[in-house]
């Protein structure tokens, strides 16, 4: 407290994200924020976002295209966006260090969700519903968030058995 006992002011949103960055490596900002690379972005963006050069972001943004984490879209100007094959590749890879238990004990999980998702909207997929015949207009949006993750669900699955059988793969070549 202050010593006319008014509280402390909380520090701002930009402050914040000021004391994060300062404990990151460059490299580290320059990650951080390509993980976020959506959508095609320029280099001077992503320079100013992890508050680095842009030389020092290229040389980091063309490591991470030589790897396979980003794709150049552009260059004159020079832009990025995330590979999200790299992404996908990684997940799996992941997934497949898991026990064989594991792996089928999560997929039978998602696959009884999705069993559901598809009993209650009577569709093959989230593809085929349309948000306004199973909601008012106040609640689309509720509909829309259970339909991203049904989409969300479908995705694991086929994560999930691409894991699953590189799993049994791995298991039958090291036998």
């Amino acid at each position: 407290m202050t010593s006319d006992d008014t509280p402390p002011k909380p520090p701002s949103l930009a402050e914040e994200w000021t004391e994060t960055w300062e404990n990151e490596s460059t490299r580290d900002r320059v990650y951080t924020t390509a993980l976020q690379l959506y959508e095609p972005t320029r280099v001077a963006a992503i320079a100013d976002r992890a508050n680095v050069s842009k030389e020092t972001a290229r040389d980091y943004l063309q490591w991470f295209t030589e790897i396979g984490m980003l794709t150049q879209t552009n260059e004159t100007p020079d832009e990025f966006v995330r590979d999200e094959d790299y992404f996908q590749w990684r997940r799996i890879h992941r997934l497949r260090g898991l026990p064989m238990e594991e792996l089928e004990q999560r997929l039978n999980t998602l696959i009884e969700k999705e069993r559901r998702y598809r009993e209650k909207y009577d569709a093959k997929g989230p593809d085929h519903v349309d948000a306004l015949d199973h909601a008012d207009y106040a609640d689309v949006e509720d509909v829309w968030s259970e339909l991203q993750e049904w989409k969300t669900v479908r995705r694991r699955i086929e994560e999930l058995e691409q894991a699953r059988q590189n799993h049994d793969n791995t298991t039958q070549a090291s036998a």
